[in-house]
């Protein structure tokens, strides 16, 4: 799950294979990586499963691509599925 802060006060969810659903910088950065899925509600469950059966292997790394492209953060994927990097709080204050 991807939590986005912008700093505005709200704080928007996305799953991995989903955007925010705000339009926002985040959302266009998921998209360029490949890290957004078709949904049931706009397409059919055969091609929503073809496509997480096809694809579903590079999601991580493509929704790590969209974060750093977005952040400008390197953060290694191992490290963090390894457990060593639990959480990050990056204020932007």
């Amino acid at each position: 799950m991807i939590i986005h802060a912008p700093g505005d006060g709200h704080a928007w969810r996305a799953g991995f294979g989903a955007d925010t659903g705000q339009l926002s910088g985040l959302d266009e950065a998921l998209r360029a990586a490949g890290a957004v899925y078709p949904s049931l509600p706009d397409t059919g469950e055969a091609e929503v499963v073809a496509c997480y059966e096809e694809y579903g292997a590079r999601l991580p790394a493509a929704v790590f691509s969209a974060v750093g492209s977005y952040t400008g953060l390197s953060i290694d994927q191992a490290a963090v599925q390894a457990g060593e990097l639990p959480s990050v709080l990056i204020s932007m204050v």
